[in-house]
């Protein structure tokens, strides 16, 4: 799973976009706990999630 599956299954399942890292980050976290994704992948959304976090704050 990449993070563009993770946002539109987001979007499906809240019927709204994400408005912050920590609601995509529960739902990795959720999926990882339901055994629907591996850790490696887990971990993985978890970086892409901070990274864009990260340069979202750093930018102007």
């Amino acid at each position: 799973m990449n993070l563009n599956e993770l946002l539109k299954r987001y979007e499906s399942s809240k019927q709204y976009q994400a408005t912050d890292q920590q609601e995509l980050l529960t739902l990795a976290k959720k999926l990882y706990i339901s055994n629907e994704i591996s850790f490696h992948h887990y971990k993985g959304l978890a970086k892409e999630i901070n990274t864009i976090e990260e340069n979202a704050i750093s930018t102007p």
